[in-house]
């Protein structure tokens, strides 16, 4: 993980609190997050934007690296119980920088740590009849093509473009609200917004998700579900997460032939590369 650290150090913002630089250092030298972005790094590491699998992926190449993301040796280096409690640190330590006097560099870094697992959750999602709800992913309303959005990915500085991540709905599998019903209200779409409802409701989202450089198309995404498949659709699904979006606090598109699919679910596996080692 020596270039992890090395992209950590780059990033920790200047001009920030002792208590919240301190934390984000000590982050980079927690044994456990080397564990657990290792082995997210590790799942996916064939699918970095510009490699020869996200450029040409294959569905073979495909359904091997979900299998290897989705193991449950990936969840039990990833608990669920590491990530919340450094949430509430970062939050202790960072209180500041995410709210009053917020640090969009620091917010990145928050991003990254919370959306991790229930981007995972969602990318591990499937149907009823089994399928990987990722393989199933519709062209983004921004017509740019795979590799385009890979190509945007990365900034000139070789670190990750996060706003490319959050325009195109990425941490969604490029769910958008403009979507037909037919192709919004299904199994798939409750899936991956329950993955972040249900993380969300027991960990909220310190910043605001309007703040969110990741997350921030999620408001408008919950809308355009409820509004298309009803107020029922998801219910059950983080009950409090939902309340919080539905009262605002807390693309239009023909099935992609399969060799375009490909490329967007490798698209996807590469973004989940590249957060996992900004660390």
């Amino acid at each position: 993980m020596a270039a992890t650290a090395q992209l950590v150090e780059k990033v920790i913002p200047s001009g920030i609190s002792d208590g919240c630089s301190s934390f984000l250092n000590n982050l980079n030298t927690n044994t456990s997050f080397t564990t657990c972005f290792s082995a997210l790094s590790s799942a996916t590491s064939d699918y970095t934007p510009g490699s020869a699998a996200a450029t040409s992926p294959s569905a073979a190449q495909i359904g091997s690296a979900l299998g290897n993301l989705c193991s449950s040796s990936v969840a039990n280096s990833c608990p669920e119980s590491l990530i919340r409690s450094k949430l509430t640190d970062f939050y202790s330590a960072c209180t500041s920088e995410l709210t009053s006097n917020s640090n969009k560099d620091v917010i990145s870094i928050y991003d990254v740590l919370y959306t991790i697992l229930p981007f995972r959750t969602a990318s591990c999602a499937q149907d009823d009849s089994g399928n990987y709800c990722a393989t199933k992913v519709k062209l983004p309303s921004s017509g740019q093509t795979a590799a385009q959005i890979q190509a945007a990915l990365m900034s000139s500085s070789s670190s990750p473009n996060f706003n490319t991540f959050g325009t195109n709905n990425i941490p969604f599998l490029f769910l958008s609200p403009s979507l037909s019903s037919s192709d919004l209200c299904n199994v798939c779409t409750r899936n991956v917004m329950t993955a972040y409802l249900n993380f969300e409701a027991k960990v909220p989202y310190a910043p605001g998700l309007g703040n969110s450089i990741l997350l921030k198309g999620q408001t408008d995404l919950y809308s355009g579900v409820v509004s298309n498949c009803g107020s029922t659709f998801l219910s059950g699904a983080g009950v409090q997460a939902a309340g919080g979006l539905s009262g605002g606090t807390l693309h239009s598109g023909a099935a992609s032939t399969v060799a375009m699919n490909q490329g967007f679910i490798a698209m996807a596996l590469g973004t989940l590369a590249v957060v996992s080692s900004a660390f």
